[in-house]
């Protein structure tokens, strides 16, 4: 019997692969990598296929973990990023005799058994590539939430895949060209959202899908994780039942033989994930918050209204707790470096801190847990809250809904809507005019943004005007914009992010539950609240919750200002926007005369990624 301990895989890497056998090309996409996994490169290059593995060797230094991974009989091999956090279960339940006793090999060994039927019985976060030598056949499979990125291109007539565009741009022959129609949606929802990205013939795999490519042909399928839809029968039935489910769902997510911590904020979220892990732990938890350089005049208790919330939740729990303090010559100082991880370009204001912290976090810990996914799945955001009042009013005519705009407190025109795309549009995208002022040329194709969306909102199987807007947060910006940045961040750190909201019990749970539960006329997340109440510190709830963003605007009219004047001189800048429109802009802003955050980031954002990582 193999007495040798449970041990999770290498999982904090990078993958490639491509169909035929290349090494020059393997390596140069692995290479690229490596800031994902420093510590090695494994590389298998035959039978048609040619595999690449960037290695951190955080949780197994041993070579029993070394990637690519073969069976025993070597008829499947397996290059594999992410965590499988119930591969003891399927060990125990499939009677699985592993020699390595890690996730990556219960792939294999569930491979074996079942072929590709596995995936739904999957409890994690993954992107994997498994090669059959066999039947010569390729698979390709990424989580259903989307937590780990995988891109693919056909460039060149042969398939290749990677966990990052700037790896798939190393094996091409050239530069892709640049996708306008993808460029034109990133102006408008400042990320890119998938599956296109910024480059002509790259884009990124769907969440739960799987690829298969076989004799010069290729076919797609997707899968559902394979959890238990619970009856929930009340409120009362969830409130009493939820934070058990919870508590489980955190325990999976800290099965780690490295210290982990939490990415701590002032909501209710990330104190969630807190309270249970603190639930779970002898010693105290290591909480990390960001804090903003500002001064009273500029509104310093605004931007660290999040931060004191924080911390009054840390002392609360007597965490291990550390701030960072994030400055404007900060901002400055890490900006290129925050973009080039990215790898694709994401104009959101936090991305610099976040990059910060996830640097101060990885002196300490090599995992840490998050709050994402708590607003998608339980109705967090106040758009749900203007989608609930839509479609209450459905039935009133147009003309005498704007006799309620001063009760509700929205615009007349958002009042003449109804839910869908044309709404997640107008609340969710920047206005076309603005974008369109600063273009130059006629590249930019205003409707992308809204086709995206339609698109999304089309694949949503509810009739539920809430749900609906809820699924598409969670399939569309929490995939594209905020797990990319999260995964971005700190994989460039060296640190990797587990987000307990996501399991797929935390999912059926919201999915057990009709929308009218938590969204209301009047108030959003209301169960989750009511849930958590009695459960998490009082001033989480007495006191005024504030969002977590750094004085950004302020900063780029001094300190941060260069950036923008640096950005405004490339040359791609100057042949995509117009230069003096924007130039005219920030000059506005500086003065006060405007506000133009949002455009001057985005080319800020841009600039620097062409740079940093297209013609790098």
């Amino acid at each position: 019997m193999n007495t040798k301990p449970y041990i999770l895989s290498l999982s904090m890497c990078g993958i490639a692969a491509l169909i035929g056998e290349d090494r020059g090309r393997i390596e140069r996409m692995t290479t690229a990598l490596r800031h994902r996994g420093p510590d090695g490169q494994g590389i298998h290059v035959g039978g048609g296929v040619s595999l690449g593995h960037a290695r951190l060797a955080i949780l197994d230094p041993t070579p029993d973990g070394d990637q690519p991974m073969w069976n025993d009989s070597r008829s499947a091999v397996i290059v594999f990023n992410g965590e499988i956090y119930n591969f003891r279960q399927l060990i125990e339940k499939e009677h699985l005799t592993c020699r390595t006793r890690t996730d990556t090999e219960v792939l294999l060994k569930l491979y074996e058994r079942y072929g590709m039927d596995f995936l739904p019985s999957l409890r994690g976060m993954f992107a994997f590539v498994l090669f059959d030598t066999r039947t010569r056949t390729l698979f390709a499979a990424r989580d259903g939430s989307g937590i780990k990125p995988l891109y693919l291109t056909r460039i060149g007539g042969s398939l290749a895949l990677a966990s990052e565009v700037r790896a798939l741009m190393q094996g091409l022959p050239q530069r892709p060209a640049i996708n306008f129609a993808s460029l034109s949606a990133y102006l408008r929802l400042q990320y890119v959202p998938g599956p296109e990205t910024l480059c002509e013939g790259i884009e990124s795999m769907p969440p739960g899908t799987v690829l298969r490519y076989t004799e010069g042909k290729e076919s797609h399928w997707t899968f559902q994780a394979g959890a238990d839809v619970p009856t929930i029968r009340s409120k009362q039935e969830f409130r009493e039942r939820f934070p058990a489910i919870m508590q489980e769902a955190v325990d999976a997510h800290l099965v780690s033989d490295k210290p982990v911590g939490v990415f701590l904020s002032g909501g209710m979220d990330s104190s969630i994930v807190l309270h249970h892990m603190a639930k779970a732990s002898s010693e105290p938890v290591r909480t990390f918050t960001v804090r903003f350089e500002a001064t009273e005049a500029e509104g310093a208790a605004r931007f660290n209204r999040d931060a004191d919330l924080a911390l009054l939740t840390a002392k609360h729990y007597g965490t291990h707790h550390q701030e960072l303090l994030l400055t404007a010559q900060m901002e400055r100082e890490l900006y290129f470096e925050t973009t080039r991880a990215l790898d694709l370009p994401n104009a959101d204001s936090v991305s610099v801190a976040q990059y910060a912290l996830a640097r101060l976090a990885k002196k300490s810990v090599d995992v840490v847990l998050c709050g994402a996914g708590g607003d998608e799945l339980f109705g967090g955001y106040p758009r749900y809250r203007i989608a609930r009042i839509l479609s209450m009013i459905r039935h009133i005519p147009v003309s005498l809904r704007k006799i309620g705009a001063r009760m509700t407190g929205l615009p007349p025109d958002v009042l003449a809507m109804a839910p869908g795309a044309a709404l997640a549009e107008r609340l969710l995208a920047r206005p076309v005019d603005e974008c369109r002022s600063i273009v130059r040329g006629d590249w930019f194709t205003p409707d992308t943004a809204k086709d995206i969306l339609q698109n999304h909102f089309d694949t949503v199987e509810s009739d539920d005007p809430v749900r609906r807007m809820m699924e598409v947060d969670r399939s569309l910006w929490l995939v594209d914009e905020s797990l990319r940045l999260s995964d971005a961040v700190t994989m460039g750190s060296g640190l990797e992010s587990r987000i307990p909201f996501l399991d797929t019990n935390i999912i059926a749970w919201s999915h057990a539950t009709p929308s009218s539960w938590h969204v209301g006329l009047k108030r959003t997340k209301a169960l989750l609240k009511d849930t958590y109440k009695p459960i998490l510190p009082p001033h989480l709830f007495s006191l005024d919750k504030a969002s977590f963003y750094p004085p950004l605007a302020k900063w780029i009219r001094r300190e941060c200002a260069p950036l923008i004047e640096e950005a405004l001189h490339q040359a791609r800048i100057q042949e995509l926007f117009n230069v003096e429109v924007l130039r005219h802009l920030h000059q506005a802003h500086i003065r006060h005369e405007q506000y133009a955050l949002h455009p001057l980031q985005a080319v800020l954002q841009l600039g620097n990624w062409f740079e940093s990582v297209y013609d790098a």
